[in-house]
């Protein structure tokens, strides 16, 4: 069997995916747009720019280092580098998405020109898989998509409902993405219709867009696993210390931002270190105290604040997954998520975190004050939560990941 992987993105799941296969013996090629290998032409290069322009893209190529073998990687970073150099520079999010929107569609085309021909198995992601499935289907070639996402139907109809009953979350930009919903979501639909074989990283997922119509012969479910965990949990435990709450990744609508800044109002004892950008508009967050904006953060210093914080608060709304939640177990630090993310099937409720329904945030105030009413059993968490990321590596994932497609694509 010769399976391609192909990922326009720097999610590093992709490449565990892509790792899987290659462990098997099975990997022909990985596809990306930007791929990171220390000491080769781009770190080269990247040393001769001035310090301060550097930094910041040291911490984005990180993201894209290749653990693969390098002979198997394929990049095509033309379209990603623009959206990188429009992002950085402050572009609005329309000029960004229309570079996105170009670079999904390209690269796609890219990955069925000239990499399906010769595959047995094309391994592929929502919305950067329809030319690449079609132009399989014609030769005969294997079709897995994986959908790391929730059904955009569903986070639709949320996001307008949410815009609607919180006017001050509406943005100038609403019509421009809206406008586009329709064809995107044909898009995805014809690539479900066209996979041989659905992936998803949690049974919320799966549940999601079967609800969505979705044929539920199609889906295998892995769950995405816990990056390397820490050896041992912090010991030391300071209850007059105040509570140290963490917020890691974008601050936006689908993380469930806004419901953190309505569960803080009125509540003076409350601080939430926020790393990550900020994309909840000005008049949203306004009237939140409480809130300490580091802006984005590389993972090592998100990592360390986990290491020193009580408590990771992510209230999102829609997430497939989740990968911040076992990132926190894997550090030794307790959640409060929601049943909208898929890693919620990881939280023992009262043992290693906290699940709350989303969008509430009477709920989330609760839970916080839970924590600052419970110090030392929060603590206590800790090392249920470090057991937790232990018991689910990336190393488990893999094998878990071929013993589930295996059977659907080698048949006895």
């Amino acid at each position: 069997m010769r399976a391609v992987v192909a990922y326009p993105g720097g999610g590093g799941f992709a490449q565990q995916a892509a790792l899987a296969f290659q462990e098997a013996g099975a990997l022909g090629a990985y596809v990306t747009t930007l791929a990171h290998r220390p000491g080769g032409a781009l770190a080269r290069t990247l040393a001769l720019l001035p310090p301060a322009v550097r930094r910041g893209l040291e911490a984005e190529l990180a993201r894209r280092t290749v653990i693969l073998d390098p002979a198997k990687v394929r990049s095509h970073p033309t379209w990603e580098l623009l959206r990188v150099a429009a992002s950085r520079a402050g572009a609005s999010p329309v000029l960004v998405d229309r570079v996105w929107d170009r670079l999904s569609r390209a690269f796609d085309r890219t990955v069925a020109e000239r990499y399906v021909p010769g595959a047995d198995v094309v391994y592929a992601y929502e919305y950067t898989a329809l030319a690449t499935f079609e132009r399989a289907r014609r030769d005969g070639v294997t079709t897995v998509l994986d959908l790391p996402s929730l059904s955009s139907r569903a986070y639709q109809a949320l996001q307008r409902e949410a815009r609607e009953r919180h006017p001050e979350l509406r943005t100038p930009h609403d019509g421009y993405f809206d406008a586009r919903f329709a064809a995107r979501q044909a898009r995805r639909d014809r690539e479900i219709e066209l996979a041989d074989v659905i992936v998803t990283n949690s049974r919320l997922t799966m549940r999601s867009h079967v609800e969505a119509g979705a044929d539920p012969a199609k889906f295998v479910v892995t769950p995405l696993a816990a990056p390397p965990a820490i050896g041992a949990v912090r010991r030391d435990f300071a209850p007059d210390r105040p509570l140290s709450a963490l917020w890691a990744g974008a601050f936006q609508l689908r993380k469930g931002a806004h419901v953190l800044v309505s569960a803080l109002q009125g509540h003076p004892c409350l601080r939430v270190d926020v790393y990550g950008s900020v994309q909840l508009p000005g008049d949203a967050q306004a009237a939140a105290g409480g809130l300490v904006f580091h802006g984005p953060s590389p993972q090592p210093r998100v990592f360390a604040a986990m290491e020193a914080a009580d408590v990771l608060v992510f209230p999102t709304l829609s997430d497939g997954f989740g990968l911040v939640v076992v990132e926190a177990f894997a550090h030794g630090l307790p959640v409060i998520t929601t049943e909208s993310a898929g890693a919620a099937e990881l939280v023992r409720h009262g043992e290693n975190g906290l699940v709350i329904p989303a969008g509430d945030p009477a709920a989330l105030r609760e839970a916080l004050q839970w924590c600052l009413d419970n110090r030392l059993r929060l603590h206590e968490m800790r090392a249920a939560a470090l057991a937790t990321a232990k018991a689910w590596q990336w190393s488990d994932y893999r094998p878990a990941l071929m013993a589930q497609l295996a059977p659907r694509l080698c048949p006895p």
